[in-house]
């Protein structure tokens, strides 16, 4: 399975990540950080069902920082 989630430190930067990508006719979904992944986070993250290293491309280009990315089943 390939990563399709990106953490974030805030639900701030999780909505501005969401509008980054909507511009850029990237598809994603704000959502809960499942449980066992939310590891000294706000517990937002952003589900990205294709196009998924470019749109992490294009909001650390942004300089928005990702606390990380997890591959996980359809939410």
């Amino acid at each position: 399975m390939e990563n399709n989630l990106i953490m974030f430190c805030s639900v701030t930067l999780a909505m501005k990540s969401r509008n980054l990508l909507l511009k850029n006719n990237i598809k994603s979904g704000l959502v809960r950080t499942p449980i066992h992944l939310n590891k000294k986070s706000c517990g937002y993250s952003l589900y990205v069902p294709g196009n998924f290293e470019k749109a992490l491309k294009i909001i650390r280009s942004n300089g928005i920082t990702v606390n990380g990315t997890a591959a996980v089943d359809n939410l």
